[in-house]
């Protein structure tokens, strides 16, 4: 009965905390709590507080990760290189109080240094996204959507792009609509988020999208596909019904690209090609050479010959 009580408090005193938009300490490492939808973040904190009752430890052993960023970060060969395994080894159940830290703010002293925190940030979303729980996805839409920097918003789409739901596709693209205006890496790192979703209908939308797209665009564009369509990746995932048909996507997509561009989109086009091994690949070769200009055969050429030797299949 007590049990109940405190449950039922909890809840009410959630909804209503969200309800007047004043959560205590709402501004977290990456995004405000307070720009949630008000159901998400009531739903989200009872689920916070209740691991926090579950597993205290969980929530302790973050806080000192966090306590020591400065510390681990200035130790490091590379400062601001994300805290990602620091996080991961704590397993599934240290999803709550990294959401915590990002949306809320939990434990985070004052005085980090900019690469600590950087550090710090970058390795927690990409340690949410390792974990693949659905329930991370509002606040990392909110990530992604929002962010500026590069690399926060990089690690936010492959999480997002690692969860692979219907919901974190749709944030994505959602994300990518809002990103089409300004451009640059900050889109292409949304793209490569994409092609982590290992999903028909990113493979699709990337393939859509290299189409009259820049040099830039169509590298990123590459390298999201070879993301995509990646065989080895492939035999990593439980749901594998979507594989030959992503791989086939993704591998005509290459081609084209590959014909299309020079430099370093058609570099990174052949790069995927291999990753992906589809079987169709010889045949969409063959097919691209046919209209294909003198020098753009002999490449096609070097690219059929480089595909033979692929041990991908």
């Amino acid at each position: 009965m007590k049990t109940t009580m405190k449950i039922g408090l909890a809840t009410a005193l959630a909804l209503a905390l969200a309800a007047t938009g004043a959560p205590a300490s709402a501004s977290g490492l990456a995004v405000d709590a307070g720009e949630l939808p008000a159901k998400t973040r009531a739903s989200l904190r009872i689920d916070i507080d209740r691991a926090r009752g579950e597993a205290p430890d969980l929530f302790r052993q973050v806080d000192e990760i966090v306590a020591k960023a400065n510390e681990i970060d200035a130790a490091s060969r590379r400062p601001g290189a994300p805290l990602t395994m620091h996080f991961k080894v704590l397993g599934p159940r240290a999803l709550m109080p990294m959401l915590e830290l990002l949306a809320w703010g939990g434990q985070v002293k004052a005085g980090l240094t900019p690469t600590a925190h950087a550090a710090l940030r970058v390795g927690l979303i990409e340690a949410v996204g390792i974990i693949r729980d659905g329930r991370a996805v509002p606040v990392l839409a909110r990530i992604v959507d929002r962010e500026r920097d590069v690399d926060t918003t990089r690690a936010a789409a492959d999480a997002l792009g690692r969860i692979g739901t219907h919901e974190s596709f749709g944030a994505l693209t959602a994300a990518l609509g809002n990103a089409d205006g300004a451009g640059g890496e900050r889109l292409h790192a949304i793209l490569i988020g994409i092609g982590a979703s290992h999903r028909l209908d990113a493979a699709r939308l990337l393939a859509r999208r290299a189409e009259g797209a820049d040099e830039a665009t169509a590298r990123a564009v590459a390298k999201a596909l070879g993301t995509a369509g990646n065989a080895w990746a492939w035999k990593t995932l439980a749901s594998r019904g979507e594989e030959s048909a992503v791989r086939e996507v993704a591998a005509r997509a290459l081609v084209k690209i590959y014909v299309e561009h020079a430099g370093e989109a058609r570099t990174a086009a052949s790069n995927a090609l291999l990753v992906v091994g589809d079987a169709h690949t010889a045949t969409f070769i063959a097919d691209a050479k046919r209209t294909a200009s003198a020098d753009v055969a002999a490449a096609l050429d070097a690219l059929a010959a480089r595909m033979a030797k692929n041990p991908v299949r």
